[in-house]
């Protein structure tokens, strides 16, 4: 009778130790998300006016009456992205990773709804045999339906994408992934779908179209150094992803001499898609640099939850997060500047003379830093369409804590030198030459015979 009732109590035990860790309640979890969101996170006092937006109360009341009536974990996702996207800001990531989109499989009831515009239809991609139908679920939705596939792209008649927006721009939820508020954007030019995975084609019955050919970067999905054409050099960059001293290394002993023992002219950085990631992305300076400059710091919002990720940082040896400790502590509640980055380097090569960097709505976070960087070099213009804006509110650290198991939720630390002055954030940084109006496939061809735009 004692054992039965210790092992009673050791599995009370454990189930309360198991629900601590685990705790999926969609109104626990969302209100430490605003808890965070309203104590660190750097833009809200100046969204939401100090809290008092009329349209902030009414979105987080809503939310919170939501979350207290839903059990489903897929409803709850989309309870706390409706919350966040109240602050238009890329860099706040949450992330379900125990949850895909529930599927909606094709069937009479989809076939047979009326709405129709140019973004609906039957699409076929480039270079595969993937043939989706289009479909206009309601006002901002559309999902895409999957009618023909020899790839193990997922079941016929299940959604492959869904995109939300209007038939000219949207944005893109995977059904190929987990759950997440950090969607890519795509476009329709016509005929053509643009998204990053590639480049689809409008099929219609009775209307044979010329078949179009995968070229070189139109996803720049892959890490590519070359020579292209006569005269120029691509460098396609889908990620700031590698090690900075393995990049550095790259450039250094591979592409740069490439390029000085061939007098290549032209230098062709293709960023499309690239959303960021590390510092990496310093190393091209090397290439483009043609004299000193200097842009001021970022400020680091300076509260006990992110001055105890400087204090990691610092103790893991980071001599910057070390230095920046002090001031954080001292300014509590405020805004600590960071140093100025001055660049000012030894050589200044003479190849490439120009320099051609493309970039589209994907581009954001450190491409978009790399990008104000770039601008200070007479050797660079920019092509293409305009960044995702998603730089005003950056630095970040390791996810935040959240009560359930799966759940991953980072915000920035700090806002940029220009924020409060001229922000880009939902509105990009624009290029100098615009190429919205071309297939994104045409570009590089377009860029290398630039008399032709």
């Amino acid at each position: 009778m004692k054992f039965k009732m210790l092992f009673f109590l050791l599995m009370i035990s454990l189930s309360a130790f198991a629900q601590e860790r685990d705790d999926c309640s969609c109104s626990l979890n969302l209100k430490e998300i605003i808890t965070d969101i309203e104590t660190n996170y750097p833009g809200y006092n100046h969204k939401t006016n100090m809290g008092k937006h009329p349209a902030y109360i009414l979105i987080k009341k809503n939310v919170i009456d939501d979350a207290s009536k839903t059990t489903v974990r897929e409803g709850c996702f989309y309870i706390i992205e409706k919350y966040l996207s109240f602050f238009k800001d890329n860099h706040i990531i949450f992330v379900d990773n125990k949850t895909s989109p529930k599927q909606i499989p094709l069937n009479d009831k989809n076939l047979n709804k009326t709405r129709q515009d140019d973004l609906t239809g039957i699409w076929r991609k480039v270079g595969d045999s993937l043939t989706v139908k289009i479909i206009k679920e309601d006002k901002s939705t559309y999902n895409a339906y999957i009618l023909k596939t020899t790839e193990s792209y997922g079941h016929l008649g299940n959604v492959h994408f869904a995109l939300i927006g209007n038939e000219n721009e949207f944005k893109i939820r995977k059904y190929s992934g987990w759950l997440t508020t950090y969607l890519l954007r795509g476009r329709r030019l016509g005929q053509l779908i643009i998204e990053p995975d590639g480049i689809w084609q409008k099929v219609e019955k009775g209307i044979e179209k010329k078949s179009r050919q995968n070229k070189l970067g139109t996803s720049n999905d892959a890490f590519t150094y070359q020579p292209i054409g006569k005269g120029s050099y691509y460098l396609g960059i889908p990620a700031f992803n590698i090690k900075e001293k393995k990049f550095d290394s790259l450039i250094v002993n591979k592409i740069i001499p490439e390029i000085l023992d061939s007098k290549t002219k032209h230098l062709i950085i293709d960023l499309r898609n690239n959303a960021g990631g590390n510092g990496s992305f310093l190393s091209l300076i090397r290439m483009i640099y043609d004299k000193p400059f200097a842009i001021p710091g970022d400020f680091v919002y300076a509260t006990p939850s992110i001055i105890g990720k400087y204090q990691i940082a610092a103790d893991a040896g980071s001599t910057y997060h070390k230095m920046m400790l002090p001031k954080l502590i001292t300014n509590i509640g405020g805004f600590v500047q960071k140093d100025s980055l001055r660049a000012k380097m030894r050589e200044i090569y003479d190849y490439p003379q120009k320099v051609s960097i493309i970039t589209n709505e994907n581009c954001g976070s450190s491409t978009e830093y790399f990008l104000l960087l770039a601008k200070h070099s007479s050797k660079v213009k920019i092509y293409g369409r305009h960044t995702s804006g998603t730089l005003d509110y950056s630095e970040l650290f390791s996810s935040e804590k959240l009560s359930c198991a799966g759940y991953n939720y980072m915000r920035p630390t700090s806002k940029a030198f220009y924020t409060d002055i001229k922000p880009i954030d939902n509105k990009g940084i624009l290029p100098d030459v615009d190429l919205s109006r071309y297939p994104d496939d045409e570009w590089i061809d377009l860029i290398i015979n630039e008399q032709k735009l």
